[in-house]
């Protein structure tokens, strides 16, 4: 077992990266992965940088070069739903592109079946559990996540909610699913809320982006140890 683990900024990835054992540094594509442990798992973390084709080209990287057997995207988004509060965490139970024609992904490569990429099933029950033990007023969702690579204005939000009916948006995690599903690989995506319906645009989202950040460390440090735990488990069993 070897997860990678991937931010689009140092804000939203450097807090758990520090926190990796045995760190080595490698460069490929002019990205740096940090390989390690973390809680007596194999981890491979970067921060990948904003939109949607340099989250893909690191997640291929994970994937061809770190052999890593499953993804976590970690990081911040803004929240669609009015459900969701500032620092709330949505885990993924779909992802898609907001702006991409859905024939693109149906009637040409990858030939989907429909737009929504979906997660491991294993990773999103360790996750809904993990979620329930959690401290802190912040609540965790389980939701469609779209992606798309503008800051959505007040005027868009509409339109996205009627089309998507999605908890929230951000910039990478459809590339990121995207890539893991042409290539096999478990994949869950955990977002914090930066900014709400309310309270939106760019500085909103940069004041509260360290918060929400480690929010959603929080539930991908848990997610770890819980998969850990379970490898463990298997070994004593055989």
């Amino acid at each position: 077992m070897r997860i990678g683990i991937l931010g689009p900024t140092e804000s939203e990835i450097m807090p758990f990266i520090s926190k990796i054992l045995n760190k080595k540094l490698s460069e490929h594509a002019m990205l740096k992965f940090y390989s390690g442990i973390y809680e007596d798992v194999e981890v491979v973390s970067a921060f990948c940088g904003v939109c949607k084709v340099n989250a893909a080209i690191a997640t291929q990287i994970l994937i061809s070069k770190f052999e890593v057997t499953h993804i976590v995207l970690t990081g911040v988004a803004g929240a669609l739903s009015r459900d969701l509060e500032i620092g709330d965490t949505v885990i993924s139970s779909e992802v898609a592109y907001h702006d991409v024609a859905n024939g693109i992904l149906t009637e040409y490569h990858p030939w989907m079946k429909d737009i929504y990429f979906r997660p491991d099933g294993e990773l999103l029950k360790l996750c809904e559990d993990i979620s329930k033990t959690l401290s802190g007023t912040s609540k965790c969702h389980i939701g469609r996540i779209i992606t798309g690579e503008t800051f959505v204005t007040h005027n868009e939000r509409e339109g996205l909610i009627e089309n998507f009916n999605p908890l929230c948006v951000d910039m990478e995690s459809a590339s990121v699913a995207h890539t893991c599903y042409v290539n096999n690989i478990p994949f869950i995506v955990i977002r914090s809320m930066s900014d709400n319906a309310d309270e939106s645009g760019l500085e909103t989202f940069e004041n509260n982006m360290e918060m929400a950040a480690l929010n959603s460390i929080k539930l991908v440090e848990g997610l770890i140890k819980k998969l850990g735990e379970s490898k463990k488990q298997k070994n004593r069993l055989s």
